[in-house]
């Protein structure tokens, strides 16, 4: 996928147990780190794409538990 806010290719699943953990990146920017620090995997987001994101995870969450 490429556009001009966002280009990766990848993907990653989380299981149940996954350690989940966050610290700021900078002033304007929080670091997501799923797997630990160090050896797994990281997102960097802005306080409006992390809003964005919390949002989608809530719409995600009540289709699930439908």
């Amino acid at each position: 996928m490429h556009t001009a806010a966002f280009s990766m290719n990848t993907w990653a699943k989380v299981e149940d147990g996954c350690e989940i953990s966050y610290a700021p990146d900078g002033p304007a920017a929080m670091s997501l780190y799923f797997g630990g620090r160090m050896e797994g995997f990281e997102l960097v987001l802005t306080k409006d794409s992390l809003t964005r994101l919390a949002a989608v995870v809530a719409e995600a969450t009540g289709k699930l538990a439908a």
